[in-house]
């Protein structure tokens, strides 16, 4: 017996002993963890079809041979010294004519954070985007690093029509909205309720309902949501906090909102949403260098108002009488 009892005793000192000697060893010698390697072009851009001024970021990757936390205050080692940054219209990935007139701006507001420097360097341009975009950042002793995308479609709401003021929506029919998508679609419903406080004070609160979906092609024929009763009621309870300083709540505007992106969009919120196995954001679609060239568009359809019919049936709901809906104003 005691034989078996030492024998479990020594079993478990010569792990804890190798442990420890390990430990003291690794304090005696620092671990090499930043190796050196050639920096690539970072090139960063995600342009709205609606605007017709675009910004472009041209940065350099962070590889270092020092603590990051070092590195990072040097206002140099984020950006290249010698860079040639050039933009062109593209139809179908390449050039086409001259490429359009950069401005650098040099001291670009930016947030604290963990790269501190006085600003950020930024590029550029005015044009009135309607096929795509190629860009080109030339570096001495680098090969050329190029980026492409296509614009985004601006979208098209086909329901409700242009025409359409009013918006229908009661327990047994649900509110559908249809319109034309690119291949990445995120779409905000807001309605609006407008607490009076009395004596001429009124305060605005909004309910969202949001919905994001992307699909492999933009050649699908529409997009469409529905927004059912029920699902209003529940958003309203969840969203909208009652107070006992309000008099009462007037139904306000309603707007659609509906933002568009393109493929590269698509392929990045993939990664970003965990589409590889490690969940890391590792989607470039830069060549000879990292980053994102994408676009994207955002349509918007407001003034929108609940019809007779609906203002009645909210107005009625008991379980919205907590937050004293009153007749329209």
């Amino acid at each position: 017996m005691r034989k078996t009892i030492r024998s479990k005793i020594l079993a478990c000192f010569f792990p804890t002993l190798f442990c420890l000697v390990m430990v003291m060893v690794s304090c005696e010698t620092d671990p090499e963890i930043y190796l050196p390697s050639n920096p690539r072009p970072l090139i960063y851009g995600i342009f709205n079809s609606n605007d017709t001024i675009h910004y472009l970021k041209v940065g350099k990757s962070f590889g270092a041979d020092i603590d990051p936390k070092l590195d990072a205050r040097i206002y140099d080692s984020l950006y290249f010294n010698e860079v040639k940054v050039s933009v062109f219209r593209s139809v179908n990935g390449d050039p086409s004519g001259s490429a359009l007139p950069l401005t650098r701006i040099t001291n670009w507001p930016k947030d604290s954070g963990y790269f501190h420097f006085p600003g950020q360097i930024m590029y550029q341009f005015d044009d009135r985007l309607k096929t795509g975009v190629y860009v080109s950042v030339e570096v001495p002793g680098l090969p050329k690093a190029e980026a492409y995308t296509r614009i985004a479609r601006t979208g098209i709401i086909y329901q409700p029509d242009s025409a359409s003021m009013y918006v229908y929506l009661v327990p047994q029919q649900a509110w559908l909205i249809q319109w034309g998508g690119n291949p990445w679609n995120e779409i905000d419903v807001s309605f609006e309720f407008i607490e009076d406080y009395g004596d001429s004070v009124f305060n605005s609160q909004y309910v969202h309902i949001q919905k994001t979906n992307y699909f492999e092609s933009e050649y699908e024929k529409y997009r469409e949501m529905k927004v059912t009763y029920e699902e209003f009621i529940r958003e309203v309870l969840q969203q909208i906090t009652p107070n006992d300083k309000v008099k009462q709540v007037f139904l306000g505007y309603i707007s659609i909102t509906i933002h568009g992106g393109d493929e590269n969009m698509v392929n990045y919120i993939k990664y970003k949403d965990g589409f590889n196995d490690f969940g890391v954001v590792e989607f470039s679609n830069v060549t000879n260098g990292i980053g994102l060239l994408a676009s994207r568009s955002t349509e918007l359809r407001d003034s929108l108002r609940f019809d007779y019919s609906t203002r009645q049936q909210l107005i009625n709901e008991n379980r919205l009488r907590i937050l004293k809906i009153s007749k329209w104003n």
